[in-house]
């Protein structure tokens, strides 16, 4: 079963179930290199001198009670983001911004589209880092933001979700104006990809 079914028979589960979920959930690294994304992530690195980039992968299980809530778009419920950004898998792949890592009610995930997700990263490449620009047109932006939404999911835009926070989660986060983290749920295939990058001026 995929995160795209909803079993209309099964109840909410509580909140000792939703424990045991965390207790119980499988989260592991996808290691694929995909080339699109290792250009976006050496543009956005180059850019971004005094901050940084990263995106990784995940495959993620964690049965009937997770399902329920993914698929019915309420991942919100169960605090899953700030959770997932501190499942041990998460913090091994990415060490530096995960470090110290705190979450508060200043913490806040927008639901973004799938449709658009080329467009905002085509964005954020033209926009340059704080003292380093994009050195081509904003039409190549845009193929290789392009590109990276058709490796990450093909043109699957109903099977994904996107979010978007702009909050600093932890200390490696250096400036609002660029502090950004996506997350990226494929629900046919049950895999979170998560981009973080940040810089400063």
């Amino acid at each position: 079963m995929s995160w795209l079914e909803v079993d209309q028979d099964q109840e909410r589960p509580g909140e000792a179930a939703v424990e045991q979920l965390w207790r119980s959930i499988e989260v592991r690294p996808i290691d694929e290199s995909l080339p699109a994304v290792e250009e976006l992530l050496a543009e956005l690195r180059r850019m971004y001198a005094c901050g940084g980039a990263f995106l990784a992968r995940f495959k993620v299980e964690g049965g009937r009670d997770l399902d329920w809530f993914a698929s019915r778009n309420r991942l919100g419920e169960i605090s899953f983001f700030s959770r997932f950004l501190m499942h041990p898998s998460v913090t091994h792949a990415l060490p530096e911004p995960t470090r110290d890592a705190t979450f508060n009610e200043s913490f806040a995930v927008e639901s973004r589209s799938s449709f658009t997700l080329d467009g905002e990263l085509a964005r954020a490449i033209v926009m340059g880092g704080a003292y380093l620009d994009f050195e081509g047109r904003p039409g190549d932006a845009k193929r290789l933001a392009s590109r990276v939404c058709d490796a990450l999911f093909g043109d699957r835009f109903l099977d994904v979700d996107v979010y978007r926070s702009g909050s600093a989660w932890s200390p490696w986060f250096l400036m609002p104006v660029f502090d950004t983290t996506y997350f990226i749920v494929d629900k046919r295939e049950q895999v979170v990809s998560i981009l973080i990058a940040t810089d400063e001026d």
